[in-house]
């Protein structure tokens, strides 16, 4: 039965899943070339300088990938199953309405889960050939937090598709709006160095509220 649903899941999402990872090797590819043809026309010592001394980074196009990444199979997964009331036929599956949920955020976050991975593999794999340990350190310290503000943007998503009272919706999505924000205050390399443990805790705080959600849409709750 949980094959099955993943099978469904994976038809429901195949387009949106394949176009995602393409999207997020065409966008890796073009980092790394824009960032190499610096280094060809402007010299190392130039882009260290604005690195080092600026404090810019150079993979700063990725930033909003993952929240579009996460809004997109969000959708894909729960809007059909509020619109169409496929949810319905999901809960009287011989499952536990919990596991059912949990089976469908365990699918849409291995998506992201696998696209954010090859794609921060290839950046580690470029950063280790053309800077020191440091940077690539300092590279992937700057851009976890975008990577966990693509998981929440999902979370939120599956939040406020399942929950069936309108107002908890609007509230939901000004709550999405604030907590993505702050994953995205500064660009600053490494900003975010110290905080990650906190940014690791709200990502898993906001994990279980789709199932409440999806406990007041079995009750009938309405509103």
């Amino acid at each position: 039965m949980e094959k099955a649903l993943l099978y469904k899941e994976w038809k429901k999402t195949r387009i949106f899943s394949i176009s995602i990872a393409l999207v997020a090797i065409v966008l890796s590819a073009y980092i790394m070339l824009k960032a190499g043809r610096s280094f060809r026309i402007a010299g190392m010592e130039h882009l260290w300088d604005v690195i080092v001394n600026r404090k810019q980074f150079i993979f700063k196009e990725l930033k909003y990938f993952p929240i579009a990444a996460g809004l997109c199979i969000g959708f894909a997964q729960y809007f059909p199953e509020i619109v169409q009331k496929r949810i319905k036929l999901s809960l009287h599956l011989p499952l536990n309405e919990n596991k059912v949920v949990m089976l469908m955020h365990t699918y849409g976050m291995g998506v992201l889960l696998c696209v954010f991975f090859i794609q921060m593999l290839a950046f580690t794999i470029f950063s280790s050939i053309y800077f020191p340990f440091e940077f690539m350190l300092n590279s992937l310290q700057t851009i976890a937090p975008w990577y966990l503000a693509g998981f929440v943007t999902y979370m939120f998503v599956a939040m406020i598709c399942l929950e069936p009272v309108w107002n908890r919706r609007g509230i939901n999505s000004l709550l999405a709006i604030g907590t993505i924000y702050l994953f995205l205050l500064s660009g600053t390399p490494a900003a975010y160095e110290h905080t990650m443990c906190l940014f690791l805790i709200v990502s898993l705080w906001i994990f279980p509220f789709g199932l409440l959600s999806i406990k007041r849409f079995k009750e009938g709750k309405q509103g």
